[in-house]
């Protein structure tokens, strides 16, 4: 192998490795299973599977880069987490795949390609999380999570669906300390406001505690 060939093979894996990584910190500061490592490797797995594709005579780059983003699809997959009537990890998902895509593009030496791409990554997962969390409601609806004690219970659900309009009861456990766990489901509301629904719902009779999801 010449010089030049082992330079342009450590420039590609390299630079997966640092916009894997670009990408896995914001993950990671998400508090996402999948973050920073995770991202790397994906990333640089997805340029080596591409260079040896390159490397090997008779072999369809584009065949090992189809086989590499179906590999991905069943990583991102293990993402997914499903947390009472909320689904967390899509984006997390998301991200994995789009890691992918830019080690395969680095694999390729389309260097700007995938540069570009990294920062329209970021510009999704950061600036678009931003304007979703201050102007656009989330579809899910917001998780409410709700303490009570065992014989207020009868009065605390109506009470506490006519602060949540419209709120539905998703679950009703009771805890070693005999208070009973109800979650809801409700409307999202702005998180200017949380901590004043927070004190609404505290101010219920028989409720001891509150979690509200952000």
């Amino acid at each position: 192998m010449e010089n030049a060939d082992l330079v342009v093979i450590i420039v590609r894996l390299g630079l997966s490795v640092v916009f894997g990584a670009v990408i896995g910190l914001e993950r990671e500061l998400a508090a996402q299973p999948a973050g920073l490592r995770t991202h790397i490797l994906v990333a640089l797995g997805a340029a080596l599977f591409t260079l040896v594709g390159t490397e090997v005579a008779g072999t369809d780059p584009t065949r090992i880069a189809a086989q590499v983003v179906s590999g991905v699809g069943f990583l991102g997959a293990g993402a997914i987490l499903r947390e009472g009537p909320t689904i967390r990890g899509l984006t997390t998902a998301a991200t994995l795949w789009a890691a992918a895509a830019i080690g395969l593009a680095n694999g390729l030496g389309a260097y700007r390609s995938a540069s570009a791409a990294v920062l329209l990554t970021l510009v999704v997962t950061v600036g678009l999380k931003l304007i979703e969390k201050e102007y656009l409601p989330r579809r899910r609806g917001q998780l409410v999570a709700l303490d009570v004690e065992h014989d207020a219970l009868p009065a605390v659900v109506p009470a506490v669906c006519a602060l949540l309009p419209p709120a539905k009861v998703v679950s009703v456990t009771t805890s070693l300390n005999g208070h009973h766990r109800i979650e809801l489901q409700a409307h999202p509301a702005p998180h200017g406001e949380l901590p004043e629904l927070a004190a609404k719902l505290l101010a219920v009779g028989g409720v001891v505690g509150v979690q509200i999801s952000k």
